[in-house]
């Protein structure tokens, strides 16, 4: 934990006697104090190596697209720092940690209890606690403790621009050490039932855990690189646009087609073109392919051709959705046991 004050605050810490750290005795009050606390979080994911990797998050707008699909969370972490106001809506002191994604909330706890030489606070709404919703992550294990107060009315028009300043300050160093990895690493499958009126589908899944799996257009051709190439755009629509992405695939027509096209070679136009054209046309992040060698023991391409066969299979047999839902993560469980996911 590393504290920050601000001078010219509305709230004195003194170190008394005892050594410890307090709020001064014209701060306190007999009842639990109301402590108004602003938060930023910044969310990572750590390797096998232990090195930490910036999270991309999944955008939300594949599950309401109708495909099969699910954000990972699994071993997210979170850079965090929380900024304590004074009664003027001041920034006070700053603090700041590191924990897990399913321990925001009591690791924002342990933190004020840690400068402030006390116990955790236990008593209801007793913290009065900004936090952004710009991504979800941390919101619902935040908002299940009864001692915060979330982003309540009284809190909208009131200016902490100051408070978010003192954060994100705060955290500008954790970021900029692993805020250079932040590209997308994307695993796609495709799969076409033998018989000749199915229809096919595709798969993705990042190594981060993230993963969707489509049918086919209608429109588009029963063909085993249409199959493919539905992979490859949920990849590609789904991927945050201002972020690097890597499409591994091992189809080398996919692949020769992506980067034709992100490298503007193209020269003949076939049916598949079209769709990924438009789909990379709409990113300003790079985005590259390259081939892996299919069934041979990479984990990622082993779940994305068995949840694309899946999709293909079900839909096709029109097998109710949500059993082919948990079936897709049982998928993912089995394959990629073991491995330290962005969950």
């Amino acid at each position: 934990m590393m504290p920050a004050q601000f001078p010219g605050s509305q709230i004195s810490v003194v170190v008394e006697t005892d050594g410890v750290r307090r709020f001064a005795s014209a701060e306190r009050q007999v009842q639990p104090m109301r402590i108004l606390a602003v938060v930023d979080r910044s969310p990572y994911t750590l390797d096998l190596a232990g090195a930490k990797h910036a999270y991309i998050p999944f955008s939300a707008k594949v599950v309401l697209d109708g495909h099969l699909a699910q954000r990972s969370e699994q071993g997210l972490h979170f850079d965090f720092a929380v900024t304590l106001c004074d009664a003027r809506s001041n920034p006070a002191i700053t603090l700041s940690g590191t924990c897990r994604s399913s321990e925001l909330a009591t690791a924002i706890l342990e933190s004020i209890a840690e400068f402030t030489g006390t116990s955790l606070i236990t008593t209801p709404a007793s913290i009065d606690l900004l936090l952004s919703n710009r991504d979800g992550l941390g919101l619902a294990d935040v908002s299940s403790n009864p001692v915060f107060c979330m982003n309540p009315p009284w809190l909208f028009g009131v200016d902490l621009e100051l408070a978010r300043q003192a954060n994100q300050k705060a955290l500008a160093p954790r970021i900029e050490a692993y805020a250079p990895r932040s590209s997308v690493i994307a695993y796609t499958d495709g799969s076409l039932p033998h018989h000749g009126k199915d229809r096919g589908a595709g798969a993705m899944l990042t190594i981060q855990g993230h993963w969707a799996s489509q049918i086919s257009p209608k429109n588009f051709s029963r063909s085993p690189l249409m199959a493919e190439t539905t992979g490859a755009l949920l990849a590609l629509r789904h991927t945050p646009a201002d972020s690097d992405l890597t499409i591994f695939s091992d189809n080398r027509a996919l692949v020769k087609s992506v980067n034709d096209i992100a490298g503007g070679r193209l020269q003949t136009r076939q049916p598949h073109h079209v769709a990924l054209e438009v789909a990379i046309a709409r990113r300003s992040g790079s985005t590259r392919a390259l081939w892996v060698r299919g069934h041979n023991g990479n984990c990622y391409n082993e779940a994305a051709d068995r949840m694309a066969v899946l999709m293909a299979r079900h839909f096709n047999a029109g097998i109710d959705p949500a059993q082919t839902h948990s079936l897709m993560q049982m998928i993912i469980a089995e394959e990629l046991a073991g491995l330290t996911l962005a969950v």
